[in-house]
């Protein structure tokens, strides 16, 4: 049904990877989105994209509840949590981001395709279909995955420098909205602006690292012609789309790795050296802001471990809003962080030294090895975009693509969970002098330190192998 093109169905494996990362909110595709019939973007994808989001919107507001209750392991109903957060919040946001897109030109339709005339006098077939649906909550619940191919960088997907504005906006906004939220449910909203100053100094960062790589000319188009050196006045404009350039292109991409949203507007795997290294570290501090209602339990994971140094420093027992954090809570959070260099690092490792990677590299050197290392953080930070140049939909990588995104996905959610839970049961303590102030300067540095030391710099060897190793190589 809904199939008027009569396309053909997936093979086993690849429609395991593809179920696999639509429910977990990973959407990292090893197909092309034209490939798909309208049933199965409507009522596979779309569906799976408000269920996936509405998830993380659920559990946030259980994790709050464990944080506020008092000697009460009562975290609320899940389902309706997930209905409250998909009918009061995504529903009406994306139905209004989605006249939006309409309005600049993306297509709503249920036609099949429409040919047109190109400038080489031929005819073209192109693609439609209900795009500005999907394409809302793709970039409203930090999804990523793109009804075209080309994702946000196909005019029918994001057609304007406008769009591509509030794209961008929405795709921080989601997240970090649920942090902002939480501030306010436990009644410290500073607190909430120091996690969230904390994140964008380091995004910040990431961003002038990205741009100024960007900005530079590409080293492997700097060649010499019979005209002369070929010349880049406007920076690195390889798998750039004319309408958004370098820059826009760089914001794009440094915001969708610091998030799970994973959509990308321009090819970044020919990103220089420079302009992609920010791409891996923020994944590598997993997604930083994370995704939409889980970004809050990831900051909370870190935080717990910066509540914990923070008390050994000041030599008091360790407490965040009156509570205790003991063994059990640091335990768990400890696990919860060695999880992603495990699923990352392992699969990368035995990819390489086995062979199964090898042809499916289309790059030599470092940036080939950087193609397996991203698709594997990718999948493990359930973040889903793509560094393009890795023949991805094979058996080996369709099976260890989907299981990692299904442990990167819910065994950190088991963990946090049951942090709450622990927390929950507990008593609320009055604070004192040495109780460590969270909405200080000094645990805003703290925070940053952590998310730094034990997020980005635990992968630094890999990434010397990879796009630090081309950097520093000379390859900008």
């Amino acid at each position: 049904p809904l199939n008027p093109l009569e396309l053909p169905g997936m093979s086993w494996d690849q429609a395991f990877h593809t179920a696999s990362t639509f429910v977990t909110n990973t959407n990292q595709q090893h197909y092309m989105g034209e490939n798909l019939s309208y049933f199965s973007q409507l009522f596979g994808v779309l569906l799976a994209m408000f269920m996936s989001a509405g998830t993380g919107l659920s559990l946030a507001v259980g994790f709050t509840r464990g944080i506020l209750n008092e000697e009460d392991e009562n975290l609320g109903n899940f389902y309706e949590n997930l209905t409250r957060g998909s009918v009061r919040f995504l529903l009406p946001i994306a139905l209004i981001l989605g006249i939006f897109l309409v309005s600049q030109g993306v297509p709503q339709t249920l036609g099949g395709q429409v040919t047109t005339e190109t400038i080489n006098s031929g005819e073209q077939s192109i693609r439609i279909g209900p795009v500005a649906g999907v394409e809302s909550i793709k970039i409203l619940g930090t999804n990523g995955g793109g009804y075209f191919a080309a994702n946000s960088a196909h005019p029918f997907e994001n057609p304007t420098m406008l769009s591509n504005l509030i794209l961008n906006l929405f795709l921080l906004a989601a997240p970090i909205s649920v942090i902002y939220a939480f501030g306010v449910w436990i009644g410290k909203r500073w607190h909430a602006g120091v996690l969230i100053g904390a994140f964008f100094i380091l995004f910040a960062g990431l961003l002038v690292l990205g741009v100024s790589g960007e900005i530079q000319p590409n080293p492997g188009v700097d060649v010499a012609t019979e005209n002369g050196t070929v010349i880049q006045p406007y920076g690195n404009m390889e798998g750039k789309e004319v309408r958004f350039g370098p820059v826009l292109s760089a914001l794009w991409g440094v915001s969708t790795t610091s998030t799970t949203n994973g959509a990308v507007n321009s090819m970044q795997n020919s990103f220089t050296a420079r302009g992609a290294l920010p791409l891996f570290l923020g994944m590598s501090m997993n997604c930083l802001f994370n995704g939409i209602g889980v970004g809050l339990l990831n900051l909370m994971t870190f935080l717990f471990i910066g509540v914990f140094i923070g008390g050994l420093m000041i030599g008091r027992a360790p407490q965040y809003l009156g509570k205790s954090v003991e063994w059990t809570e640091i335990k768990i959070a400890a696990l919860i962080i060695l999880l992603l260099p495990t699923l990352v690092l392992i699969p990368t490792s035995i990819s390489v030294a086995l062979d199964y990677g090898e042809g499916s590299i289309n790059n030599p050197g470092f940036r080939g090895f950087a193609e397996i290392l991203y698709e594997m953080f990718s999948a493990s930070a359930n973040n889903g975009s793509g560094f393009e140049g890795l023949a991805d939909n094979t058996l080996f990588f369709n099976l260890t693509n989907g299981i990692q995104i299904i442990l990167g996905r819910y065994l950190p959610i088991v963990g946090q969970i049951a942090i709450a839970g622990s927390l929950a049961k507990k008593k609320v303590r009055p604070e004192t002098e040495g109780t460590l102030n969270v909405e200080s300067v000094a645990f805003l540095v703290l925070f940053i330190g952590v998310m730094v030391v034990i997020g980005a710099l635990i992968f630094l060897p890999s990434l010397s192998v990879g796009p630090l190793g081309e950097f520093l190589q000379g390859g900008l």
